[in-house]
């Protein structure tokens, strides 16, 4: 059993000048970590073998998910916490540093574009 200093991690995170991670361990099959956010649009990403969990720790974060054509917007603030649908296309864009705690599934199962996806043809 290990015990993680959340606190010391954002202490960590905050003297960065730009995005960073810190890995906690597993939780399941998932990577556990906290992640900081710097203004401007992360990659849309999307996770094929499992939901995406983000516990905002603190500052604001938009997260935008796709959903077929269609898409929502939700702004996550200090405390919030999400879960990203498996499968579901989505991106987080900041105004100001943000830290999250996620617990993602594997990476074998991520995919990642700059570019917005476009829905499959019916």
């Amino acid at each position: 059993m290990t015990a993680f200093d959340i606190n010391a991690s954002r202490k960590r995170l905050a003297a960065l000048s730009g995005r960073g991670n810190e890995q906690l361990g597993a939780f399941d099959a998932a990577a556990l970590g906290i992640g900081r956010y710097v203004p401007g649009s992360s990659p849309w990403e999307r996770h094929n073998n499992g939901d995406e969990l983000l516990l905002v720790v603190d500052g604001d974060v938009d997260i935008e998910v796709l959903d077929g054509d269609r898409s929502a917007t939700t702004t996550l603030h200090e405390g919030t916490l999400f879960v990203v649908p498996k499968g579901r296309w989505h991106r987080l864009t900041a105004r100001r540093p943000v830290n999250i705690l996620y617990a993602s599934p594997s990476e074998d199962g991520v995919e990642r574009t700059r570019e917005r996806p476009v829905p499959p043809s019916r």
